[in-house]
């Protein structure tokens, strides 16, 4: 029988509450009691019975929990017994738990849990990259926050950063790596759903431009004649010459190891993970040599055969820095601009209009991978002899547009 209500509790019933030596309580109704503790702290319970057990219920101390919230908690949690039969103490637990949980997940150690899984799949730069935006970028501005608690504003905070300063290229991939971390985490049901929208308006859009590259055969002639009157170290200028010489990736060529090569068989073969296009590969890529790379590569092995690297940094166990290869293009050819990774645009430019090479033969020697998917599964064709014949007539060629105007010179004289 519910207590009459001239007998509940009031506020100037617990107010006059003194503490005694031991502890006791003062009655409600409907289960709520206030514990007065000897110290004098007053503490609000709920006594209830779930499953024909015993539940004592904590709800709060008295005043910063007043009488009227202690009722309205009461009958909510009754209700939960009686009626949904949730157990209120250890729900109250999950939720703390939850709430720990939820705490220690924030978006930078998410982040660097989808790193880990990432490195199955990335080649060592890119990984390398994402690691050094996200530091320099990301995790300054989110990376402390719980990631069930960050929404696209707080994204798009550190976004603006880099838009600000004109990196827009750069902030698209950024905002795409930082959607694929909330991915992760929507798997893993962190969080319930990704905040990061397909657009955002307030956001400007990279309009893609191709690498600046060498525009003719004549200012390839002319870059390899300066090569020769580089002033920088034999490391870099030689691996300038072979960027131009085999067109790959230039990271892969920069970090690229003796280990790899086989001269004797004039191939370097790429270690399946060091390759940006690993995913849709099913074996390593192998470059063939022409007979100039490898005399290039003789040459190099007095310089830096006893290290790891062909290109090896001086006083220092690791490869010459992409600013260093860079700094050596444009030190190089000073008519415009032109990039380690134009090269690969002009040796597809002059490949194709020659017309003595097939496509396939061409992307598959550039390391592409084939834009017909359902063709990529079953065509495992390698085309070493052609890339092989490719490889040679290219250094040939090379060296044609380097000797042109000497050997105009010449005939005029």
């Amino acid at each position: 029988m519910a207590k009459l209500n001239s007998d509940l509790l009031d506020d100037l019933t617990i107010k006059a509450a003194k503490p005694k030596a031991k502890q006791y309580t003062l009655r409600d109704g409907n289960g709520l009691f206030l514990l007065v503790h000897p110290n004098g702290s007053k503490y609000f319970q709920l006594r209830t019975t779930l499953h024909n057990k015993r539940k004592l219920i904590q709800l709060g101390t008295y005043p910063a929990l007043s009488l009227s919230e202690a009722r309205d908690q009461s009958r909510d949690k009754r209700k939960q017994v009686k009626v949904e039969h949730i157990d209120p103490i250890l729900e109250g637990k999950l939720a703390k738990q939850r709430k720990s949980k939820d705490a220690d997940n924030t978006f930078q150690k998410v982040a660097e849990d989808w790193l880990v899984i990432k490195q199955r799949t990335l080649a060592p730069s890119t990984l390398l990259k994402i690691k050094q935006t996200f530091n320099a970028n990301v995790y300054g501005v989110i990376g402390k926050y719980p990631i069930k608690d960050i929404d696209n504003l707080l994204v798009r905070k550190c976004l603006l950063i880099m838009q600000n300063r004109g990196a827009l290229e750069f902030m698209e991939k950024t905002r795409g790596w930082i959607k694929s971390v909330f991915d992760f985490a929507l798997s893993d049901k962190l969080i319930a759903e990704n905040p990061i929208p397909l657009k955002d308006e307030r956001l400007e859009k990279h309009v893609s431009e191709k690498y600046p590259h060498l525009e003719s055969k004549q200012d390839a002639g002319k870059f390899l004649r300066n090569l020769f009157e580089y002033g920088g170290s034999f490391e870099v200028a030689t691996c300038v010459y072979l960027q131009l010489h085999f067109a790959q990736r230039p990271s892969e060529l920069r970090c690229s190891k003796w280990v790899e090569f086989d001269l004797d068989k004039a191939i370097w073969t790429l270690p399946l993970e060091k390759s940006k296009s690993r995913k849709y590969m099913k074996k390593p890529h192998t470059i063939m040599l022409s007979k100039q790379a490898i005399l290039a590569i003789k040459e190099l092995q007095a310089y830096t055969g006893h290290s790891e690297y062909l290109f090896a940094a001086r006083f220092v166990d690791r490869p010459v820095s992409e600013a260093s290869i860079r700094k050596a293009f444009r030190l190089t050819f000073t008519d415009y601009h032109t990039v380690p990774h134009g090269c690969r645009h002009f040796f597809s430019t002059q490949a194709n209009e020659s017309g003595l090479f097939r496509n396939d033969v061409i992307e598959s020697f550039l390391s592409h991978s084939d834009k017909d998917k359902i063709r990529e599964i079953y065509n495992e064709a390698t085309y070493d002899k052609e890339r092989r014949q490719l490889a040679q007539w290219w250094s040939d060629q090379l060296d044609i547009m380097r000797d042109e105007v000497k050997f105009v010179t010449s005939e005029l004289q």
